[in-house]
């Protein structure tokens, strides 16, 4: 009977994972909430699990990666990196952009180098940006810190008494997956479109909103009589009058007093429309604009996320405007104000003084261009920020010390010598993060508890059972593969857990080279945009469609999958 209870919510939490816009931390929290109130969790249960030594060290590892964030350890490399023919760039960009990702935070990897990328003027940047991605992905899975991840299933394998993962137990395995996906990119990128954010594709996918306004020179003029038809890089794509929509607006159609005019092109040329009387932003004051136009992509864990424009509160929040937005390749419509906001979306905002000031920025943006941080770690403070980074992971990759003890070190000498704030790290710590692993390690340790993890194991083995053990590690691999693309790889990760320790049980073999498939296969989205943060980083900013990550992603994903399978029943099983 528990287990039919736990399969239902679990039924339930992936089906509000997929199908709505819910955040991941109140569909996990209502998950384990039930299972604690139904008795399927322990109290004693539920806290351990958000103390979890991992999960501590992950915490403290993302908070220690911020102050790279601040050095030109990344800015330095981006120059050398996209120097050379394009297949050069690929193969230096992917190389660097995996090594780094396998000691630091992916996402600001690929946060700082998109910049680069997409003011490059010699290779299209829909070429590059999702190699890049990729790239980090597969670096992530080189080291036990390379991704959450890998921490999670060491810490769900520490709470199940086995003895975890040591720094390098990825690598064994990694290593060969790093270099055949590497190889299956530079063979197939020219699947990848020239479309991207070249000059000339992004000038036709930014939106912008216009508001007439009452005593318009305009106003009582058509369309073609107000100048609004010869603009050269921006077209007149839609009309919002009194709530009713007016698309496509022809050249005869009467403008009126407050008609909402939505412009599709290029941002440079914004001030040409600001220039005719009686026409203004209609979301941003004029004056905005004298100061810094930025570009960020909206974070999957912004607070942003469902409400629109109109509601967000920008002035106040950011000290910033919504300029334009731009949503992958797909045509917006009905204004700009009642847009509801997605995860990846790239907006221009034009912003005042104190945007770096404000303390939520980090939460809901990932800078792309534009205003940068003034208070960055150079020179000889750099130097030793990033020493001591390395130096601490060295520590803990030789055993000397703890990942957790090495973190706390490195933190402490972070604050003392002034390279990061008590207010920094409140501002940036992943709070939201590690209360969803948590909940996930809940969840997982219900499976368990109620037997719904052993049964599915069955159904594997069962499944796969002409093949042995390999086959049941095949299907686990192929299970938790297609929850990630389905979810998140952290959900996926702590949902397929309990059915490797099952199937290990099932058979009698030791649980690691199943835990590792469930790690490798939690980190293999490569088909779509929203399985993987960085994905979703590049979705909008590389102008990309749902079919590119399809072309290019599949045979990655394929190479991956038969590397992994074939690599860790070779090496653990006899």
């Amino acid at each position: 009977m528990n287990a039919a209870v736990v399969a239902c919510v679990l039924t339930g939490l992936i089906g509000t994972l997929v199908f709505t816009r819910i955040r991941p931390l109140y569909a996990f929290g209502g998950a384990v909430l039930i299972f604690y109130f139904g008795g399927l969790l322990s109290k004693e249960q539920l806290l351990l699990n958000f103390v979890n030594e991992s999960l501590a060290s992950l915490f403290l590892l993302l908070i220690a990666s911020l102050a790279l964030e601040k050095t030109s350890l990344v800015h330095g490399l981006a120059g050398w990196l996209l120097k050379g023919s394009e297949r050069t760039v690929l193969l230096k960009l992917m190389s660097g952009a995996g090594l780094l990702s396998s000691v630091t935070n992916n996402t600001a990897v690929v946060a700082t180098l998109m910049g680069p990328i997409k003011r490059n003027k010699a290779i299209a940047p829909s070429r590059l940006l999702i190699p890049l991605s990729y790239a980090a992905i597969l670096g992530g899975v080189l080291t036990l810190v390379g991704t959450s991840t890998n921490l999670i299933i060491d810490g769900l394998a520490r709470n199940a008494g086995l003895p975890g993962f040591s720094f390098f137990d990825f690598t064994l395995v990694g290593a060969p997956v790093f270099v055949a996906g590497l190889l299956a990119v530079l063979l197939c990128y020219k699947l990848l479109p020239e479309n991207g954010v070249s000059e000339h594709s992004s000038k036709a996918h930014y939106f912008t909103e216009f508001r007439l306004c009452a005593g318009a020179p305009v106003a009582g003029k058509t369309v073609a009589e107000a100048g609004l038809r010869q603009l050269e890089d921006l077209f007149l794509v839609e009309l919002v009058r009194n709530g009713s929509l007016i698309s496509p607006v022809k050249p005869t159609e009467i403008l009126q007093a407050e008609d909402r005019l939505v412009f599709s092109g290029n941002m440079a040329e914004v001030h040409k429309l600001l220039a005719l009387p009686g026409l203004e932003l209609a979301h941003t004051p004029s004056r905005l604009l004298q100061r810094n136009l930025v570009e960020v992509v909206l974070s999957p864990s912004s607070t942003l996320v469902n409400g629109t424009i109109r509601d967000a509160a920008f002035r106040s929040q950011f000290d910033a405007a919504v300029v334009a937005v731009r949503r992958g390749s797909q045509r917006l419509a009905g204004g700009l104000g009642n847009l509801a906001l997605r995860p990846g979306d790239v907006l221009v905002l034009a912003v005042g003084d104190d945007f770096n000031a404000r303390p939520n920025i980090a939460r809901n943006f990932v800078m792309v261009s534009g205003v940068a941080d003034n208070k960055q770690s150079n020179g000889w403070r750099g130097a030793c920020t990033v020493a001591g980074f390395f130096s601490a992971l060295l520590l803990a990759a030789a055993n000397v010390l703890s990942l957790l003890d090495a973190m706390l070190l490195l933190l402490l000498a972070y604050l003392a010598f002034g390279v990061l704030s008590a207010s920094e790290i409140r501002r940036r710590a992943p709070v939201e993060l590690a209360l969803i692993i948590g909940c996930a390690l809940g969840v997982a340790q219900a499976m368990l508890n109620s037997g719904l993890a052993n049964s599915m194991a069955t159904y594997i083995v069962a499944l796969f059972e002409q093949w042995g053990v390999w086959g049941a590690l095949v299907g686990l691999y192929f299970t938790t593969w297609l929850l990630t693309e389905l979810i998140t790889n952290n959900a996926a990760a702590a949902l397929a857990f309990p059915i490797g320790i099952a199937i290990a049980e099932q058979y009698q073999v030791d649980a690691k080279p199943l835990l590792l498939a469930t790690a490798f296969a939690a980190s293999a989205s490569f088909l779509t945009p929203y399985g993987y943060q960085t994905n979703l980083m590049v979705y909008s900013a590389g102008n990309y469609r749902y079919m590119d990550y399809m072309r290019t992603g599949l045979p990655l994903a394929l190479v991956y999958g038969i590397v992994v399978c074939g690599l860790i029943p070779w090496m653990y099983f006899d």
